[in-house]
């Protein structure tokens, strides 16, 4: 049963990953190729996570005790920033793939703490790509989604996270 609980926790920390994308795709204009992103932007939420997963497991390595107090910090301040930095970005000049590492690259950071908190990284990289894919086509196509609220959601889920991993001995 442990191990089933741990695996939701992998999905939903994907999903928490994946779901800034929404709030940043909501507020672009017309792109060419919303699938296109979309992909790119899915793939990428696996990518540079992997990359914070290494990172993070080599750092708990060298840290041990310290990890999880690291790890708090960086998924609160994460999502702090996520619900106080607000912008209004104009019309993208770059084409999908670059927009895709701009959207994608705070994954790093996030997926550090994952990797000091030693989850499933597989899970974890699946489960951001398939919801940052299917969120980013979302948000591409359906104007209508409120991209501040969604950003300050996600914003929310990530100090959620950073309290529960400072509390979780």
């Amino acid at each position: 049963m442990g191990e089933i609980a741990n695996l939701g926790t992998e999905v939903f920390a994907g999903f928490l990953t994946a779901l800034d994308v929404v709030a940043l795709y909501t507020v672009l204009p017309k792109i060419r190729y919303p699938l296109l992103l979309a992909l790119w932007t899915g793939i990428l939420h696996m990518i540079f996570p992997l990359i914070g997963f290494l990172a993070g497991e080599w750092i708990t390595e060298l840290l041990l005790e310290g990890g999880r107090w690291i790890s708090s910090v960086l998924l609160f301040l994460t999502g702090v920033h996520l619900c106080l930095h607000q912008q209004k970005p104009s019309s993208p000049l770059i084409p999908p793939f670059l927009l895709a590492i701009v959207v994608s690259i705070d994954t790093f950071s996030v997926s550090l703490s994952f990797g000091m908190l030693q989850l499933h990284k597989w899970i974890f990289l699946m489960s951001a790509g398939a919801f940052a894919f299917i969120f980013s086509y979302m948000a591409l196509g359906n104007k209508r989604l409120k991209g501040p609220i969604l950003t300050r959601l996600a914003g929310v889920g990530l100090i959620a996270l950073g309290l529960l991993t400072f509390l979780n001995k």
